[in-house]
């Protein structure tokens, strides 16, 4: 996890996906619909496409580090079984993308109380971004790439990891300035439900990597990814929390339950597989 905590294209997805929840919600005004619901989606969309890119792309990577500059073999001198490596490169891979979606998350949370807010103060006219939480978006991306800027040229700190954790800490900050609890447990609920599909996708991302070199592992992992696209509209549940309803916490406890046994899956077949290679 720290590995890819200082890895480039984490920040890089990072501030695509905060750029995106950001922006894109400030549209609302145009009158597409309720106000918040594109703030809603956007921040959905920027959670679903840019995790599993995140997880797609380090797990490959993460894991073909390991084989191809052979410290692959260093630990597994331990009593490490292979299954358990793969197991723990998965894992990491995982907690990173979590950093990722409770950055994210609450960029979307503020992007979307945002829109609520800019709905109510207008009065007969056209709807505006509430501009403390556009404030918020954007100082979320700025900010800690200039704070880590400093620490890395005065302190000698590592700039990725920093940023990556600065811009969690700015943009958990922003929830808390008006936070509507409601509206809080509402996003979070729905959000759940895009975690399993990006943890599905690292297992097998790392599976394929066992197996194949990056750039196929990759190729075929995201080709996967375009099948199921048809899938993923179930996953953007916008209407769920509209008007006040709770979050779908039954439908989000079974997505995990059908996700388990296809990361079990992958999993499984990639420890075969890495068992049955030479090294």
């Amino acid at each position: 996890m720290l590995e890819l905590a200082c890895d480039a294209l984490a920040l890089l997805v990072t501030m695509a996906a905060l750029a995106l929840s950001t922006f894109a919600g400030a549209l609302h005004y145009h009158q597409f619909g309720e106000p918040a619901r594109m703030a809603r989606e956007a921040g959905l969309s920027a959670i679903m496409v840019g995790g599993v890119v995140l997880c797609v792309l380090s797990a490959v990577r993460t894991v073909r580090r390991e084989i191809e500059s052979q410290t692959v073999h260093m630990a597994l001198a331990h009593s490490l079984s292979r299954a358990s490596f793969l197991c723990a490169k998965v894992a990491g891979v995982v907690l990173a993308y979590l950093v990722f979606f409770a950055t994210v998350l609450a960029n979307s949370i503020v992007a979307v109380r945002g829109s609520v807010l800019g709905a109510e103060a207008a009065h007969g006219g056209v709807a505006r971004v509430w501009g403390p939480s556009l404030a918020v978006g954007v100082a979320s991306m700025l900010l800690p790439v200039v704070a880590a800027a400093v620490l890395n040229r005065f302190f000698r700190m590592r700039f990725v990891r920093c940023a990556n954790i600065l811009m969690l800490a700015v943009s958990l900050a922003g929830v808390f300035y008006r936070m509507d609890a409601s509206l809080v447990a509402g996003e979070v609920g729905i959000a759940l439900a895009l975690v399993p599909p990006a943890v599905f996708f690292a297992a097998l991302a790392a599976a394929l990597a066992v197996r194949f070199e990056a750039n196929a592992a990759a190729a075929i992992s995201f080709a996967v990814v375009a099948l199921a696209l048809p899938a993923f509209g179930a996953h953007y549940l916008a209407d769920a929390v509209s008007g006040g309803a709770g979050a779908p916490w039954a439908f989000v406890a079974a997505t995990y339950a059908a996700a388990a046994p296809l990361v079990a899956a992958a999993l499984v077949a990639g420890a075969r597989v890495f068992n049955s290679r030479e090294m």
